[in-house]
């Protein structure tokens, strides 16, 4: 941009140059005869001759006047010098002869050649150029050298040096003219195809015929030749003067301000220039905005590119934090998947397996080479089975579904009991694009079950054992040790009497005894019907009513109407008789006595609380409630909440607890309701 710039000044300078005005070249003569019979007696008098048709250096111009560039020269050596030099137009044939006569003292602007130096004396030259062809446009495409001007008639004046460069040519005919500006005619005139002569004077000429557009200068022709001015031998002082003259001039800049008066364009010409400046200038201006737009769109595009590259760095520097991130917990959830105690494998639509857990392999028995490789592994007969219990099952359902089963299956000779689950996989809009299988070891934890329950099954036969052993001995003992003394007091009417109320007694409890363990050993299937539940409260209230006053319990009913269960009423009416009687033995010595029944229907379940304000009981008492022959009363045998808990699961209910010593009990019966009327 600092370049472009200086440029764009350097061309306004030359414009402004250009545009002012030049030094005329038309400047007038002095009268170079005015006067000059009063300088006579004070300055010498030298006699110069010059061609009159040699222009710009020496020519006689429109006005008469006998001008130049070599005159005006000398006329500055000449005010230098104090000397007079008078000018006389000659050709340059007559100056030669005129100078080797005495008739002059010297010629300006001849051109330095061997042979000429043999005759003349020359001074340094003061000007420097070569010869240029003139040729019409259309023989510019086959004249290239001299060499292309044979077979050619060139017109040229009769000037030694530029015949010594084109006598080596063959076959060329010339056409000699006394100065240029005839030889000139004679081409425009079509007497000769070519026109010889150096630069300036040519160019003057063709300029003045104003036929330049119909010729073409071509100016890489021969060698350049100096001008100066010739004295005759033996005149030295003027010779050396003129040397010393021309020296000083170039040292001062006068040479150069003649040069420019006599050489810079013409106004023509400048004008020219100046339009071709003015274009150059507004193209280099146009070029120059464009570059600085450019330049600053650059600048503009370049902050814009390192703002987007600094963004895009940041970007990825994110992007990498978050891909690290998404490894760490990629590897994180790897490490939990491969941890956990279930299988876990997952497949695409065809079945083929995509991904499974370290347990996955245990369970299955696979090695890490077959966990990766193996495309079959659906033809495990686990994974078989799995799909084939699904496929059937799916066929019974609509929709997607997940799907939880417990199977057993033998591997290696050993029996394997399996929690399996499987879960469809979906893409957006519901489209499925895999499986997801689940799988859960459950043989130790079967195995252990069955180990406990044999364990239980023997202590609930050593609890009924030692229950049925401890309520039988007590009546047992009663009745032999009446046997025990029937003998000796028999004939006691008091002991007889004593025998007929203690004997029975044992008898019928140790009765009651054998029933209700066979009541709770014997297997009883429940009569299920559809009855109203507040009609069979209302009934069993009814029943227990009178000693509800008698032990001053309020009662408290809270029944959802039209409810309506399916199951036994009769197994049912034990159930709520055992717990509402328990109830009563409960509250026998609190303060408050309060009953409570309460009856919903909640997601398809009813529900029956019984809530009594009694003693309550331990957390340490729970787990037995339920035992055989557990009971925390005086009198009881600890068979009755057994029975009500399997009474109620024959009817596929359950039954809860919750208690507090002190501040009361409440069960909870949670049964089946009728799903439609008359349900059986």
């Amino acid at each position: 941009m600092y370049l472009q710039l200086r440029l764009f000044c350097f061309f306004l300078y030359l414009i402004l140059l250009v545009s002012s005005n030049p030094v005329s070249a038309s400047v007038e003569m002095e009268d170079r005869t005015a006067g000059k019979s009063d300088h006579l007696q004070d300055k010498k008098v030298y006699r110069i001759a010059g061609e009159k048709h040699l222009a710009p250096f020496s020519y006689i111009n429109n006005h008469g006047e006998f001008t130049g560039f070599s005159i005006d020269l000398l006329d500055h050596i000449a005010e230098e010098e104090n000397v007079e030099f008078e000018y006389i137009p000659m050709d340059l044939y007559q100056a030669t002869r005129a100078l080797q006569e005495g008739k002059i003292n010297a010629i300006m602007g001849l051109k330095y050649s061997a042979d000429q130096n043999q005759i003349f004396q020359f001074s340094e030259p003061y000007f420097t150029m070569a010869d240029v062809v003139i040729i019409p446009n259309h023989l510019k495409s086959s004249v290239n050298s001299l060499a292309d001007l044979r077979g050619k008639t060139v017109a040229m004046r009769e000037d030694p040096v530029s015949f010594e460069l084109l006598q080596n040519v063959r076959q060329i005919e010339f056409q000699f003219a006394l100065d240029p500006e005839d030889a000139l005619h004679l081409l425009f005139l079509g007497r000769a195809d070519a026109f010889l002569s150096n630069k300036w004077t040519a160019e003057f000429y063709l300029e003045q015929s104003q036929k330049k557009g119909q010729y073409a200068v071509l100016d890489d022709f021969g060698v350049p030749s100096e001008f100066a001015v010739a004295t005759w031998p033996g005149d030295t002082q003027l010779l050396s003067m003129i040397n010393h003259a021309l020296v000083d001039m170039k040292a001062s800049g006068e040479y150069q301000r003649l040069y420019t008066k006599w050489f810079a364009p013409s106004d023509e010409r400048l004008k020219e220039m100046q339009n071709w400046i003015t274009v150059l200038l507004v193209m280099i201006g146009l070029t120059f905005g464009s570059l600085l737009v450019i330049y600053i769109w650059s600048k503009r595009l370049k902050k814009e590119v390192e703002k987007r590259t600094s963004a895009l760095a940041d970007a990825n520097r994110k992007l990498e934090v978050q891909q690290h991130a998404i490894s760490q917990a990629h590897a994180f959830k790897t490490q939990i998947i491969d941890h956990m105690f279930s299988g876990v494998l997952t497949f695409d639509q065809s079945l083929k397996l995509t991904s499974l857990n370290q347990r996955a392999k245990e369970m299955l028995c696979l090695t890490e080479v077959e966990s990766v490789q193996t495309t079959e592994i659906h033809k495990h007969p686990l994974i078989r089975q799995i799909f084939q219990t699904y496929e059937t099952a799916k066929h019974k359902k609509s929709g997607p579904f997940l799907f939880t089963e417990e199977i057993e299956y033998k591997q290696d000779g050993e029996l394997h009991f399996v929690l399996y689950r499987v879960i469809p996989l979906y893409e957006e809009r519901d489209q499925k694009n895999g499986y997801l299988i689940t799988l859960a070891d459950r043989s130790e934890e079967r195995m252990l079950e069955k180990k406990l329950a044999t364990q239980e099954k023997m202590r609930a036969l050593g609890q009924l054992v030692a229950g049925v052993a401890h309520e039988v001995r007590n009546p047992l003992t009663s009745v032999k040790t009446f046997i025990d003394l029937l003998p000796r007091k028999y004939e006691d009417p008091a002991f007889r009497k004593e025998l007929l109320k203690h004997v029975p007694e044992a008898l019928k409890r140790m009765n009651h005894i054998v029933e209700s363990l066979l009541d709770y050993a014997r297997p009883k299937y429940p009569q299920k019907i559809t009855f109203d539940l507040e009609s069979f409260i209302h009934s069993l209230v009814a029943i227990i009513e009178p000693t509800l006053k008698k032990q001053g319990v309020r009662l408290r009913l809270e029944i959802e109407p039209s409810m309506q269960l399916y199951s036994d009423p009769d197994q049912i009416k034990q159930v709520m008789l055992n717990l509402m009687l328990n109830a009563l033995d409960a509250m026998e010595t609190s303060a408050e006595k309060k009953l409570s029944i309460r009856a919903e229907v909640e997601n398809g379940t009813g529900f029956i609380h019984v809530e009594d304000t009694g003693s309550g009981m331990e957390k340490e008492e729970l787990p037995h409630i339920l035992e055989p022959f557990y009971t925390t009363k005086k009198h009881g045998v600890g068979l009755g909440l057994s029975l009500c808990y399997q009474w109620i699961q024959e009817n596929n209910g359950e039954m809860n607890v919750e208690t507090k010593k002190g501040c009361g009990t409440t069960f909870t019966l949670n049964l089946p309701v009728a799903k439609e009327k008359g349900d059986k």
